[in-house]
């Protein structure tokens, strides 16, 4: 019996100590994991601000392959939403906070039950390559297990971290090869008999204009759903100011319907006359669209042709069914006299 209190008490003041320790152990963790990439950092920001992107290349759905992911919000940018359940990781959402193009995204998670985090990623371009340096806060440790946790906890992220760097890594890598592969086919003039849409006017700089072309589509196909209105084609965008000095465009995102519907203060309707356009189909990822622009712009002053109105780009495929961008094609059109 004695020995036994002897052990009791023993454990007691093991336990006592403990307690102790973590009571002067911080309730914040700072954690974080760096690594170079090659190319642009708009390329490597790219997989990163499209939430459905992260399916690539994040650690966590490879710990847990029967993890459930879903998105809410914009498909893209500040309020993009991601929430996943997994029964190894545990439910959760991320929302992006804050973004500063091609240079750093601030993101909201939300663990259940275990409250809010925040975590960063830094983009510096350093000549060819860009560094990237993911960080996470977290916050409110609660005493004690919570703390307990913590001192665990960093060894476990950095691992995370790394192997979600060295996938991002190569995600981003041949994406930017991806990027170098497009052609351009015969320019040729299309006469397009009269069309009805609907459309929403907008304006954006134009190192974002791919998260607010992803926003808008959005809202009109919302649109269409509430009021069972049928698409007849693929979506389209015309471009009605682009300044590069400024760093502006002012586009028009639409779709094209039917018959004529009632629009409402957002989404407006309207009848595109028949119409000449020079065109030529585009193929390769969006980034590289100028090319095809440039060999039509030529077409246009060689041929002393006169334009009507402002360019516009139909994107012929769905990136949701092809994932391969050097196959996505896209139809340029310039409508003349």
């Amino acid at each position: 019996m004695k020995i036994l209190k002897k052990i009791i008490i023993a454990l007691l003041v093991i336990i006592a100590l403990i307690l102790l320790v973590l009571l002067f152990m911080p309730s914040k963790r700072h954690v974080e994991e760096s690594i170079n990439i090659k190319g642009p950092a708009k390329n490597i920001y790219e997989q990163v601000i499209t939430m459905k992107k992260w399916e690539k290349w994040m650690p966590f759905s490879e710990e847990d392959p029967e993890m459930k992911i879903f998105y809410e919000g914009a498909p893209k940018g500040v309020g993009a939403i991601m929430k996943w359940e997994s029964k190894k990781q545990g439910n959760g959402s991320m929302t992006i906070e804050e973004a500063e193009a091609y240079k750093k995204i601030k993101l909201k998670l939300e663990f259940e039950g275990q409250g809010i985090s925040h975590s960063d990623f830094l983009f510096t371009e350093t000549g060819e390559s860009t560094d990237v340096v993911w960080s996470l806060d977290i916050e409110n440790l609660k005493y004690p297990i919570g703390r307990l946790i913590g001192i665990f906890m960093p060894g476990t992220i950095h691992k995370s971290f790394h192997n979600g760097l060295v996938t991002l890594k190569k995600v981003s890598e041949e994406y930017t090869s991806a990027l170098g592969i497009f052609k351009t086919s015969e320019v040729s003039i299309k006469k397009m008999e009269k069309q009805h849409a609907l459309y929403i006017r907008d304006s954006s700089r134009i190192d974002e204009i791919d998260m607010i072309i992803g926003k808008l589509f959005g809202e009109l196909y919302q649109y269409l759903g509430m009021n069972r209105i049928e698409c007849t084609a693929p979506p389209f965008v015309r471009y009605l100011v682009w300044d590069e000095k400024a760093n502006k465009n002012v586009m028009e995102a639409g779709v094209f319907i039917k018959e004529p519907v009632k629009g409402n203060d957002r989404v407006k309707y309207q009848e595109i006359p028949v119409q000449n356009y020079v065109r030529a189909i585009h193929t390769g990822a969006y980034e590289s669209v100028h090319n095809t622009h440039m060999v039509i712009d030529k077409y246009i002053i060689d041929n002393k042709l006169t334009l009507t109105g402002a360019p516009m780009e139909i994107y012929i495929t769905d990136p949701e069914k092809e994932p391969d961008i050097t196959k996505w094609e896209t139809e340029v059109l310039y409508p003349i006299k």
